[in-house]
């Protein structure tokens, strides 16, 4: 373990819940694909926006920052002064993406058009024209007990409520497949044995 300021940085290698190799830690900095731009959202706030027709398949945003425990994370929460943007990746291991990287502007959707492909990677789920809103289904990525928000995504499958408990329901495991961060990927699949 390493550590950074006040919080425990995790330093060890996880083992793989997706396909391929054993996955390794996170890059420090975050990647976004250069036909993305962050503008007002009809969603909330800012969004990240495709400038150009991007393809199912087609990488759009990296995730990097550093691992923290669960403890560290909800002193981290309490003590900011900045939103702390932060994804599950483990059983109590959550990455805290860099502040101010234009990735953390992704918006929640209940009928997201980016899925996890990699334990860090957005991909687009389906074609995307320009100038779309990119957004994810947060469900995918926190399994956290005290994670409860409104959705405003408008769509036809909105859930009215986004929860730390959602990665539960059947009807996102079947629409995700195995389109989830590690963790609840791993916990979907045990619960299902």
């Amino acid at each position: 373990m390493l550590h950074w300021g006040r919080f425990v940085v995790l330093s060890l290698a996880l083992p793989a819940v997706h396909p391929g190799p054993m996955w390794a830690l996170p890059e420090p900095g975050c990647w976004l694909h250069p036909e993305v731009e962050v503008r007002r959202s009809a969603i909330e706030g800012d969004g990240l926006v495709a400038r150009s027709p991007l393809a199912a398949g087609t990488a759009v945003s990296r995730l990097g920052g550093r691992l923290v425990t669960g403890d560290d994370l909800l002193r981290l929460l309490a003590v900011s002064t900045h939103y702390v943007d932060s994804i599950t990746v483990a059983r109590d291991t959550h990455l805290v993406l860099p502040p101010g990287q234009p990735n953390g502007k992704g918006n929640h959707s209940c009928d997201p058009n980016l899925w996890w492909a990699t334990p860090y990677t957005l991909v687009a789920r389906r074609d995307v024209a320009a100038g779309e809103e990119l957004t994810n289904d947060y469900a995918t990525s926190t399994d956290e007990p005290s994670f409860v928000m409104p959705c405003r995504c408008g769509t036809r499958l909105c859930r009215r409520e986004v929860t730390g408990a959602d990665w539960t329901r059947l009807e996102l495991q079947e629409r995700y497949g195995d389109h989830w961060v590690p963790a609840l990927l791993d916990r979907i699949r045990q619960s299902s044995r």
